[in-house]
């Protein structure tokens, strides 16, 4: 006879999930298995870790956009540079091939 109950970890707090496929319902850690979780000042210090490391990640994706920003803004300068450079030359016209 096949199994109807799972029981499998949570990825968040490693507690004991058992899931019935014949009824649908979910039933979390049994209490014994409780008493290893996690405790609120963990959770908090995590959040600090990763607010942390995410507030780093930002300013140096900022520093990049405005150095390619720069680089770009440098090459529009020397592009109309090169542009006025070349004012005097007429493109050529498409219907003078002929």
């Amino acid at each position: 006879m096949a199994e109807t109950v799972f029981t499998f970890p949570c990825p968040c707090c490693n507690k004991l999930i058992e899931i019935d496929t014949r009824s649908g319902r979910a039933r979390a850690a049994r209490p014994e298995e409780a008493k290893g979780g996690r405790n609120l000042d963990d959770l908090l210090a995590d959040q600090r870790r990763d607010s942390a490391r995410l507030g780093d990640l930002f300013s140096s994706a900022k520093e990049l956009e405005a150095q390619k920003a720069d680089r770009l803004a440098e090459q529009l300068r020397r592009a109309k540079a090169e542009a006025k450079k070349d004012k005097n030359e007429r493109p050529p016209n498409i219907f003078d091939l002929d």
